[in-house]
């Protein structure tokens, strides 16, 4: 059986909503709102990761700037473990 990646990040709500907002995202992705320091936890695929990223390789796309945190080099800074 193949183990498909999940990669489980936490990031500042307001960088969640500016992502919610580009990509009109369900609350598939939602795992979890900390109050205390307003940071959300939400989850995605190797897959819908790699979707996000080929958006931070076009500096012309408006959602350049919000997925650079989905490219392999980016994205460990911002996984967590729960």
């Amino acid at each position: 059986m193949v183990t498909k990646k999940k990669y489980t990040l936490k990031i500042p709500r307001p960088q969640y909503d500016r992502l919610g907002s580009s990509f009109d995202l369900d609350d598939t992705y939602f795992d979890k709102l900390l109050p205390d320091t307003d940071e959300v936890i939400f989850h995605v695929s190797e897959e819908q990761r790699k979707l996000f990223a080929n958006f931070a390789k076009n500096k012309k796309s408006h959602r350049y700037w919000i997925c650079q945190m989905f490219l392999p080099r980016n994205i460990t800074q911002w996984e967590v473990t729960i």
